[in-house]
């Protein structure tokens, strides 16, 4: 963005876009707790919500450090 900073919704907003692909071939978190042991739940990895008003703090962290907002 020229000229100002970005909002965190603009940074999480490109995140998406960029991600879209990922999104369509894995499952929500949502989808996927039922079904995973709690082990592997904290593990890591990518992770994405299907509730709109859900941020994954590991990807505000992520953009945070990058310098991105």
């Amino acid at each position: 963005m020229a000229g100002r900073d970005r909002t965190i919704q603009e940074a999480l907003a490109e995140y998406e876009a960029q991600h879209e692909v990922v999104r369509r071939m894995s499952l929500p978190v949502e989808d996927k707790l039922p079904f995973i042991p709690r082990i592997i739940r904290d593990s890591g990895g990518y992770r994405w919500f299907r509730s709109p008003n859900v941020v994954c703090l590991e990807k505000y962290r992520r953009l945070k450090a990058s310098g991105c907002f």
